[in-house]
């Protein structure tokens, strides 16, 4: 008897423990936990971008964890596509297109629809309000995840062109040389203006530094081998070294002849390509049997890319992106190997609609942000990216990449 006592009086004290682990752990605030034990946790299941969003997406508390802990950053992903679905027709917010999960996001940026998007470089997106502010944003960070570059109107004025088709066409592109979270010497580099001029800011001025009328009609800048290069709308492209008191501007690449609406610049395993993009108007403007809408409307006819040949000063043109994709448009045109990532196709490039002189003032008629789709280089067609049934994307979609 004494040993049945014994094994009852045990069994009852392990039950009994059992039963208080129990309601310890049901009763376990999970808000609560130390931030080591979160950042531990970031640690063991944060494999990707996506974690990281939802992981953040708890609370502020848990979104904290991985900027205030330092713990192995993701490996480089896939951009996210950012554009307004009907999860954002509250006007203050968008989401984020996954081309992995084919599908949305379950997380809500906030970014007005009032606010345009003007560039996207190292996860931080760049945005020009009605009030011609423009910011930074890092919609992957919790804390510490805007930065104010000086207002557009602190330009070199050019005539009437601040007042020019209002704020959103002003400012057509900003890029960044680096991240500045890694890098607070960071230099940021702007298109402005209705003549597409260039300028400069560097954390500390108060004003952006315009570089000399000479360089006008810029089409795109890229950051490639420590110094900015631009192309302008004849194909020649520029190298711009910021490295000393004075910016160093000189021609690197001679004109190249293309019937292309827009140019970009990228660079691909160490190599500057220039990129042409095609586009085509469905009916002539002077066609009176159309109505507006398809006088008005367009579509991506097709990219032509060009390799640029250092040592014979020659663009070469390319049928091949030999295993790589490129994502251009509002975003600082960036490319990967495919063979990286399934998801994405090779030899392809994904495009969004930057051609804000096409359908500026056309929202009347139903035009808008609308040509969006992935190009295959080698079998020159365009198919789409992103599965949908509207006609336009208002406010534009933009890449961002996603980068803590």
């Amino acid at each position: 008897m004494l040993k049945k006592r014994v094994t009852a009086s045990n069994d009852s004290y392990e039950i009994s423990n059992l039963y208080t682990d129990y309601r310890m752990r049901t009763s376990l605030d999970w808000l609560e936990l130390p931030d080591h034990v979160l950042s531990l946790i970031a640690t063991k299941l944060v494999i990707n971008i996506k974690d990281y969003i939802y992981f953040g997406s708890v609370c502020r508390a848990w979104r904290s964890v991985y900027t205030g802990y330092p713990h192995p950053l993701p490996p480089p992903q896939p951009p996210l596509l950012l554009l307004a679905t009907e999860l954002n027709q509250d006007d203050q917010t968008r989401s984020f297109y996954s081309l992995a999960e084919e599908r949305v996001l379950n997380f809500r940026v906030p970014v007005p629809h009032d606010r345009h998007c003007r560039g996207s470089s190292h996860g931080w997106l760049v945005t020009v309000h009605n009030d011609w502010e423009i910011t930074l944003f890092n919609p992957f960070l919790a804390d510490n995840n805007e930065i104010q570059l000086p207002s557009a109107t602190t330009f070199e004025p050019h005539g009437d062109a601040l007042t020019f088709k209002g704020y959103m066409a002003f400012v057509g592109k900003v890029i960044l040389s680096a991240n500045p979270v890694s890098d607070p010497n960071y230099i940021a580099m702007a298109i402005y203006s209705d003549f597409s001029r260039v300028a400069f800011f560097k954390p500390g001025d108060t004003v952006w530094t315009s570089l000399d009328s000479d360089f006008t009609l810029i089409s795109d800048i890229v950051y490639y081998k420590d110094q900015f290069y631009f192309v302008n709308s004849s194909g020649m492209v520029f190298a711009c070294d910021l490295n000393h008191p004075h910016p160093r501007v000189s021609t690197v690449a001679p004109p190249l002849k293309s019937r292309g609406v827009m140019r970009y610049l990228v660079e691909s395993s160490g190599e500057l390509l220039q990129v042409c993009r095609h586009t085509k108007y469905e009916n002539s403007y002077d066609d009176d049997d159309v109505d507006e809408y398809r006088r008005h409307f367009y579509i991506n006819e097709g990219f032509d890319v060009f390799k640029l040949d250092l040592a014979s000063f020659k663009w070469i043109k390319m049928e091949t992106l030999h295993g790589r994709t490129l994502f251009l448009g509002d975003n600082s045109s960036y490319s990967l190997s495919a063979s990286d990532f399934p998801e994405c196709k090779p030899n392809s490039i994904y495009f969004t609609d930057d051609y804000y002189e096409g359908y500026f003032g056309t929202e009347q008629y139903g035009i808008g942000p609308h040509d969006i789709g992935v190009f295959d280089l080698e079998k020159r067609t365009v198919e789409p990216h992103y599965s949908t049934d509207m006609k336009m994307f208002i406010p534009a979609p933009v890449w961002i990449e996603p980068t803590l």
